[in-house]
C-alpha cells in the first residue's frame, strides 16, 4: 500500500511537471527570448534550425521561438509581410523563389539522331549514294553533284521534321507537369490568393482541410490541424505548439491553421530531395491504344516487306526473259548494272512509301491539342494513358465530398431553448447572444479582408456555414473576438463523441473565469446537459419531460434532411478544474441544409454517364440517410432500384458469389471503410468492368481502379505523382468532359487508320501493277518525303484536330476486346481504295489517250491526282459514320488551315518547284481534271454510308467467292498460258 501511494505521488508529481513544461513551452513559443541574437538567422541556416533540428527544441527557443523568427523575417503574425512588389521581390532575392529543380527536356539533336535511325531515311541515304556515284560516273561531276546534293537535301529535311515533331510533343508533355497551384496568404493584413511560386519566406499561410502545404514552415495558430506528409513519412501527424513544423510537398488532412514560410523551393525538406534525385521521366512508355497501333503497323511491316520481296522476283524473273526473248545478245555490264538499281529501288521503294512509322504519334497529337482547346486548365495527367482509359471507363466510383462545394451547406433552423427564432440577434438576450457568438468563435478560424465585405473562412464546411450565418445574421465580429479573448486550451474534434471542447478566457477583465464551450451532435450534447438558455436569458432546467422535446426537435430536422448542431457551455475556475464533461447549459440548436451543387455542375453529368453506358456509384463514409439523400438529388439513386443502397459491412458479410451478383445494382455503398471501397473496386473489375475511382484524398484504392484521380484540393505531391489525373476545379463535370476526350482519342485514331489504310492500299496495289509491268516506278526522293509527310505528319495533325462532341456519349464505352478496324472502316476503306486504284491504273495506261500527255507530264498528273484524292479523303476520315462530312467544319478552323497548307504546298511544288521535284509543270486543263477526279470520292463516300453493315458484308463475301473461283479457273484451260505468259 504504501509503495502504491509512493508510485502515485511520483505520477501527480510527473504530470505536474509535465504540464508546467508545457506552459512554459508554449509561453517561450510564441514569446521567447527576444533578446536572442536575430542577425544570425541566413537562408543556409534558417532551414536548418527550424526543420532539421526539431528534435532538438532548445535550439529553437534560443532564438526566440516563432516570435523570435518571424521579427528576424519582419513579419507580423497577424497581419504578414507587407506584400508590396519590392517586398517580395527582396524576400525571392535573397531566401530564394518556390520553384524546383524543373525536370531535363531531350534535345532537338537527340531527336535528329533518332529520325536518322528510320528505315525512310536510311534509304534515301543509300538511294543518294547510289545516285551520287552513278550521276558522277555517267552524267559527270557537276550534273552529279546537283542531282545527289538535292536528295541529301530533302534527307535533311525529312530528319528535320520527324525531329520537330517529337520535339515538340516531348515540349507539350513536359510542360503537362507544372501545377500551378493557387494558397491563401495574408498579406498587409488582408486574406490574398496567389500562385504556390509566388510563396517567400515570411509569408503568413492560411491551411484548411486537403490544402497543399506549400512550403516548409511553423505553425502559429489554427483549429485540430493534422497534416500528411506522405512525401516524406507517408503518415498523418498533429501539429500544435509542441509539434510546429510544417514540411512542403504534405497536405492537410484534417482541422484549420495557419503557418509562418521559413524555406521555399530547393531549400525545403521536398525541394532538396527533388534537386538531389534524378527525377526526370519521359513519356516513353506507349499508351495502349499506341501499343495495338504499333502492332498493326509491324503486320503492315511484315506483309508489305513480303509482297515486295515477291515483286523484286517477278521483275527480275520478267527482266532476264525479256533480255533472251529480245535479241539474246550480251548487254554490257553498265547497262545490266543499271537495270538492276532500277529494278531494286523499284522494289524497295515500295515498303518505304507504304511501311507507316509514325502512327503512334496520332494519340499524343490529340491529346496535346484536347489540352490546349478543350481542357484547358481542368486536370493534369501524371499518365498519358489514363485520358486514354478513361474512354473505356464503364463505372465510376466517386467519394460524396467530391461532388459538394463550400457553399453547400446552408443553416436552414435556428432554436434558443424551445423556440425556433426566425430574425436576427434583436431576438436574443445580450449574454445568450454574447455566449453564443463566443461558442462560434471559437470553434472557428476567420479571416476577414480589409479591402472588402467578403469573408474568407478556413475552417471546415460546417463550421464555415455556421460562422459566414453568425456574421451576417448575429451580427458577430472576429476581429473583436480576437482582442477580447484568449483561447487556452481546445480539443481535436472527438470523432467518437462527435463533438470538441474549447476553453477560454476574457482577456480585458480580472475575472478570472473560464469559458469551457462544446460544439457537437445534437443529441450528444443535449445529453451533456442539465439547464438551458431561453431567448430572454432565463436559465432553466432540462427535465425528462423538454430532454424529450429537444429529442423531437432534433428528429423533426433530420426527417427534413437537415443536420442538428448544438452549442454548450459552462463555467469553470481553472483549466484543471475541467473534469466532468457533463452540468452544461444549453445555448443553442442550429440546423444545416445540405444541398447538392447546382443542378448543370452534377446532375447533368450524372445523366450524361447514364446515356454514355457509365455507371456512377458513390462510396461514402457518410451514413445512410445523408448519402440516400445526396445520391437522389444528384441523380445517381433513383425511387424504383432495389437493392441500390447497401452498408459497407453488410456488403463484407456476404459472400463472394454474393458480392458478385449484387455488386452491378449498387448504387451507393454507406458507412464504408477503406477496405470496403477496396473490395468494391476489385468485385467491380472482375466482372470485367473498367473503373475510375475519384477521391479527395489518397490511399491504397487509388492503386485497385484502372484510372487514379485526385481532386486539386487534396493530395500531397508524392499522391499526386502516385494518381492518373488530378482534377483542379475539383468540378464533378470535369469527369464528364475527360470522358469525352477519352472517348475522342480512340474516335481520332480510327480515323486517322481509315484515312492511312486507304492511302496504304491504293499505293502498294498502284505501285506493284506499276514494277510489274514497267520494271520501275517512277517518283522521286522530294514525291517520296510529300508522301511520307502528308501520311503520317500533316494527316496525322488534321485528324487530332477533331473535337469530341455531344454523339460520342451517346455511345457505348470503347471495349479493349473490340477489334481497332471496325467493319464499318473496312466498308469506308475498301469504297475509297477501290475508286482510287481504277482512277489511278487507268491513267497509268491510259493518260497518254485520255488527255494526249505522256512521259513525265504523265508521271506528274497522276501524282497530282493521288495527293489530292487524299486531300478529298481527309473530309471523308472525319467521321466514319456520318454521311454529311461538313457537319461542325466551321468550328474547326485547325482542319481547314491544314487542308489549304496541303494544297498550297502542291501547288508550290507543282508549278514552282518542278525542277527540284523532278516533275513537270500541268496547265490548267490538267488541274481541273486532276481536281474533278478526285473530288468524285465525295459523293462515293455518300452513298456507301448509307449502306447498312450487313449488306456490306454479304458483297464482300460475294467477292470473295468470285475471287477463289478466279484463281480455280487460273490453272486450267486457256488462262494456263495466259498466267504463264505474266509471269
Amino acid at each position: 500500500m504504501l509503495r502504491t501511494a509512493v508510485d502515485y505521488c511520483d505520477i501527480v508529481v510527473w504530470c505536474s511537471i509535465i504540464i508546467k513544461f508545457q506552459e512554459q513551452w508554449r509561453e517561450l513559443y510564441y514569446k521567447g527570448d527576444l533578446l536572442a541574437d536575430l542577425d544570425f538567422i541566413t537562408r543556409n541556416n534558417l532551414p536548418f534550425i527550424c526543420y532539421y533540428h526539431s528534435d532538438k527544441a532548445i535550439d529553437f527557443l534560443k532564438i526566440g521561438g516563432v516570435q523570435g523568427i518571424a521579427r528576424a523575417l519582419e513579419t507580423n503574425i497577424e497581419k504578414g509581410i507587407h506584400g508590396k512588389e519590392d517586398d517580395v521581390a527582396r524576400r525571392k532575392a535573397e531566401f530564394g523563389m518556390n520553384a524546383y529543380r524543373k525536370q531535363r527536356t531531350r534535345t532537338f539533336f537527340f531527336f535528329s539522331l533518332k529520325a536518322f535511325k528510320d528505315h525512310k531515311i536510311l534509304f534515301l541515304l543509300v538511294y543518294a549514294i547510289f545516285s551520287l556515284a552513278f550521276g558522277i560516273k555517267n552524267d559527270g561531276l557537276k550534273e552529279g553533284l546537283s542531282d545527289g546534293g538535292r536528295i541529301f537535301l530533302v534527307i535533311s529535311l525529312a530528319a528535320t521534321i520527324s525531329a520537330a515533331r517529337e520535339f515538340c510533343a516531348e515540349l507539350i508533355m513536359m510542360s503537362n507537369m507544372s501545377s500551378n497551384i493557387n494558397v491563401k496568404v495574408m498579406r498587409n493584413g488582408s486574406c490574398q490568393n496567389t500562385s504556390i511560386f509566388n510563396v517567400v519566406v515570411g509569408d503568413v499561410v492560411l491551411l484548411q482541410t486537403g490544402d497543399h502545404i506549400p512550403a516548409d514552415g511553423l505553425f502559429l495558430k489554427g483549429d485540430s490541424l493534422q497534416v500528411t506528409n506522405s512525401s516524406m513519412v507517408g503518415h498523418q501527424q498533429n501539429v500544435d505548439y509542441y509539434n510546429p513544423y510544417l514540411s512542403a510537398g504534405g497536405k492537410v488532412a484534417a482541422g484549420s491553421g495557419s503557418m509562418l514560410v521559413t524555406s521555399v523551393g530547393t531549400d525545403t525538406s521536398w525541394g532538396g530531395m527533388m534537386s538531389s534525385s534524378y527525377c526526370d521521366f519521359y513519356f516513353d512508355e506507349k499508351t495502349p491504344l499506341q501499343v495495338r497501333l504499333l502492332k498493326l503497323t509491324w503486320w503492315i511491316r511484315w506483309i508489305v516487306l513480303s509482297i515486295s520481296i515477291l515483286i523484286l522476283g517477278v521483275m527480275l524473273v520478267r527482266y532476264w526473259m525479256r533480255i533472251q526473248e529480245i535479241d539474246g545478245n550480251e548487254k554490257s555490264k553498265n547497262e545490266v548494272m543499271k537495270s538492276m538499281l532500277r529494278i531494286f529501288t523499284a522494289a524497295i521503294t515500295m515498303p518505304v512509301m507504304v511501311i507507316p512509322e509514325g502512327w503512334p504519334i496520332i494519340v499524343t497529337l490529340t491529346f496535346a491539342y484536347l489540352r490546349r482547346t478543350v481542357m484547358g486548365n481542368h486536370a493534369l495527367f501524371w499518365n498519358l494513358s489514363a485520358l486514354e482509359t478513361l474512354g473505356t471507363v464503364t463505372t465510376i466510383c466517386t467519394e460524396k465530398m467530391d461532388m459538394l462545394k463550400l457553399d453547400e451547406v446552408k443553416v436552414t433552423k435556428f432554436c434558443v431553448g424551445e423556440e425556433a427564432l426566425t430574425g436576427g440577434s434583436h431576438a436574443i438576450d445580450n449574454k445568450v447572444l454574447s455566449l453564443l457568438c463566443q461558442a462560434v468563435g471559437v470553434n472557428s478560424t476567420g479571416a476577414v479582408s480589409a479591402t472588402s465585405k467578403t469573408q474568407y473562412f478556413v475552417s471546415p464546411i460546417i463550421t464555415k456555414a455556421i460562422l459566414h450565418w453568425a456574421t451576417s445574421e448575429l451580427g458577430m465580429d472576429m476581429e473583436n473576438f480576437r482582442r477580447f479573448y484568449t483561447i487556452l486550451d481546445f480539443d481535436r474534434f472527438n470523432t467518437n463523441k462527435k463533438g470538441r471542447q474549447v476553453l477560454l478566457r476574457e482577456t480585458k477583465t480580472t475575472n478570472k473565469c473560464v469559458h469551457v464551450h462544446w460544439e457537437g451532435t445534437a443529441e450528444m450534447i443535449v445529453s451533456m446537459c442539465y439547464h438551458y438558455y431561453t431567448k430572454e436569458g432565463i436559465v432553466k432546467v432540462i427535465n425528462q419531460e423538454r430532454r424529450c422535446r429537444f429529442e423531437e426537435t432534433i428528429q423533426g430536422m433530420a426527417a427534413h434532411y437537415i443536420q442538428c448542431i448544438a452549442f454548450a457551455h459552462k463555467y469553470a475556475k481553472s483549466v484543471q478544474s475541467n473534469e466532468e464533461e457533463s452540468g452544461f447549459t444549453l445555448l443553442a440548436l442550429v440546423g444545416l441544409k445540405k444541398r447538392c451543387p447546382s443542378e448543370p455542375n452534377v446532375r447533368m453529368p450524372v445523366e450524361a454517364f447514364a446515356f454514355a453506358g457509365v455507371d456512377v456509384k458513390m462510396i461514402t463514409r457518410e451514413d445512410a440517410y445523408t448519402a440516400g439523400l445526396i445520391a437522389t438529388e444528384c441523380g445517381i439513386l433513383h425511387a424504383d432500384q432495389d437493392g441500390a443502397v447497401v452498408g459497407g459491412q453488410e456488403f463484407r458479410s456476404h459472400t463472394d458469389d454474393q458480392r458478385m451478383d449484387m455488386v452491378d445494382q449498387i448504387r451507393v455503398m454507406t458507412n464504408s471503410s477503406r477496405p470496403d471501397k477496396i473490395l468494391m473496386v476489385e468485385c467491380l473489375k472482375q466482372r470485367g468492368q473498367i473503373v475510375a475511382h475519384m477521391e479527395d484524398y489518397e490511399d491504397d484504392l487509388l492503386t485497385k481502379s484502372n484510372v487514379r484521380v485526385l481532386t486539386s484540393s487534396s493530395g500531397s505531391r508524392t499522391g499526386r505523382r502516385n494518381s492518373d489525373i488530378v482534377i483542379l476545379n475539383d468540378g464533378f463535370a470535369s469527369i464528364e468532359k475527360l470522358l469525352r476526350c477519352g472517348r475522342c482519342i480512340y474516335e481520332n485514331a480510327r480515323n486517322f487508320l481509315q484515312f492511312q489504310l486507304t492511302v496504304i492500299i491504293v499505293t502498294l496495289v498502284v505501285n506493284c501493277v506499276t514494277a510489274v509491268t514497267t520494271y520501275k516506278i517512277e517518283i522521286s526522293a522530294v514525291q517520296i518525303l510529300w508522301e511520307s509527310l502528308l501520311l503520317e505528319t500533316i494527316g496525322a495533325l488534321a485528324c487530332a484536330a477533331e473535337r469530341p462532341t455531344k454523339e460520342l456519349m451517346l455511345k457505348g464505352p470503347v471495349s479493349l476486346e473490340e477489334t481497332l478496324i471496325t467493319s464499318i472502316m473496312w466498308r469506308n476503306i475498301i469504297s475509297q481504295a477501290l475508286y482510287q486504284i481504277i482512277l489511278l491504273l487507268v491513267l497509268q495506261f491510259k493518260s497518254s489517250s485520255i488527255f494526249h500527255v505522256d512521259g513525265s507530264v504523265s508521271d506528274t498528273l497522276i501524282f497530282n491526282t493521288f495527293v489530292l484524292c487524299q486531300v478529298f479523303n481527309l473530309f471523308n476520315s472525319r467521321n466514319l459514320e456520318k454521311r454529311n462530312m461538313f457537319e461542325g467544319i466551321q468550328d474547326n478552323r485547325l482542319f481547314l488551315w491544314i487542308v489549304g497548307m496541303i494544297v498550297s504546298l502542291q501547288v508550290l511544288m507543282v508549278e514552282l518547284l518542278y525542277k527540284f521535284a523532278c516533275i513537270e509543270r500541268l496547265d490548267w486543263r490538267l488541274w481541273a481534271a486532276s481536281v474533278g477526279m478526285a473530288a468524285v470520292s465525295w459523293p462515293i463516300a455518300f452513298v456507301v454510308k448509307g449502306i447498312p453493315i450487313s449488306n456490306v458484308a454479304k458483297a464482300l463475301q460475294h467477292l470473295c467467292s468470285i475471287f477463289n473461283s478466279f484463281l480455280k479457273s487460273i490453272t486450267v484451260g486457256t488462262r494456263r498460258k495466259e498466267w504463264t505468259h505474266i509471269l
